[in-house]
């Protein structure tokens, strides 16, 4: 057994003591004594105080230092973006979040990041030295070398190398992934970790991610859960920047409801005035975001089908919307979908709210920060 896993056992308060530890592992008072002394030199331990005797020796109580490192978080949307600092627990120590939008390209939103999260390290009394990794969350697919692919939602990022950037920058490990599968990861940390939860977000655009086991399930090229340009039948007449007809995008997508509220003669700029005017009564907003709801209830209803998840977490702006969105997205899925499949399924909004894509993006790079592969 590695010293990262010793450390889980430690910092789950499964194991305290070195006689705990050794009746976890069955490893001898010799190889945990290494081992404590490799996380001991990591700062990542202490030992002090002392258990309850049992007879002999009484042994120190060992504790998890969760100050000896920071994690940094980028968690990128179309419109607003959101930056945190957190310690090895995951635990916030500062966050700042500014409407901007990712469109301005790469090289403007990297600098704006790092700018603003050297200062709130500087605000903690903390340095670049003190950062063990950074996570990423990004509005479009990303590859295994943390590069986004023909992203819709980011002109100027194709290919773009954001973590070969940033680790430049920081000299750490930089991870990268598309936004929903990061506000998956942070979602199923609320539940059970046992449950097949599936995650929708419906913001500027739509995206799906699914989590089996506290696992997101990312693809062999990490395209898993890239529904947006999904045909839904009846909206041939909306065009889709793709060039298609009627992809779910386009019908569905927050930044397209606005841009139609406003040829209507209803101003309305981004997603979240989508859902304003629909909580202000307005009749217009209210068709759309339900049209909305019927159109991600059609095509989550396969979705349904095939993965037959325990619970179903609709996350995103247009969740704002009262209750609009997901009762038609209900009503839809609960139509269309298998008897079986849904006879027990939990369909709701996030727990995590708003701060589901910096926890899962957090917990992303500190679970490979304090892993065997770090």
């Amino acid at each position: 057994m590695i010293a990262s896993e010793i450390l889980k056992l430690i910092r789950d308060g499964q194991a305290v003591t070195r006689s705990e530890l050794m009746d976890q592992t069955g490893l001898s008072r010799t190889t945990i004594g290494t081992r404590l002394s490799e996380l001991t030199k990591r700062g990542l331990i202490s030992e002090s105080g002392s258990a309850a005797s049992t007879g002999g020796r009484p042994s120190g109580l060992l504790a998890f230092n969760a100050g000896a490192g920071v994690i940094l978080t980028i968690d990128g949307g179309a419109t607003r973006s959101a930056l945190a600092v957190s310690d090895l627990a995951g635990e916030s120590l500062a966050e700042r979040s500014e409407l901007r939008a990712i469109e301005t390209g790469p090289e403007a939103t990297l600098a704006w990041a790092t700018t603003e999260l050297d200062a709130m390290l500087a605000a903690l009394g903390r340095k670049r030295e003190d950062v063990w990794a950074v996570g990423v969350g990004l509005p479009g697919s990303v590859d295994l070398a943390g590069r986004p692919v023909s992203p819709q939602l980011m002109p100027g990022w194709d290919g773009f190398p954001v973590a070969e950037r940033l680790r430049e920058h920081y000299g750490v490990d930089v991870l990268v992934d598309n936004d929903v599968n990061v506000m998956a990861l942070g979602e199923a940390r609320q539940h059970d970790p046992k449950q097949q939860i599936v995650v929708v977000k419906a913001g500027t655009g739509v995206g799906l991610a699914y989590v089996a086991d506290g696992v997101v399930l990312r693809g062999a090229q990490h395209a898993a859960g890239e529904i947006g340009h999904t045909q839904v039948p009846g909206h041939e007449d909306i065009q889709c920047s793709c060039g298609k007809r009627g992809c779910l995008q386009a019908v569905a997508g927050g930044q397209r409801m606005a841009d139609r509220l406003t040829a209507a003669g209803i101003p309305c700029a981004n997603t979240a005035e989508v859902a304003a005017l629909a909580r202000g009564g307005v009749p217009e907003a209210i068709a759309m975001v339900r049209e909305a709801g019927h159109a991600i209830g059609f095509v989550l209803a396969t979705v349904v089908n095939i993965l037959n998840p325990s619970r179903l977490v609709v996350a995103g702006d247009l969740t704002d919307a009262r209750d609009f969105l997901l009762s038609a997205l209900r009503e839809t899925v609960y139509r269309e979908a298998n008897t079986l499949a849904t006879s027990e399924l939990e369909i709701a909004r996030a727990r995590a709210g708003g701060r589901a894509g910096i926890i899962g993006t957090t917990t992303m790079a500190l679970e490979h920060a304090l892993s065997s592969t770090a």
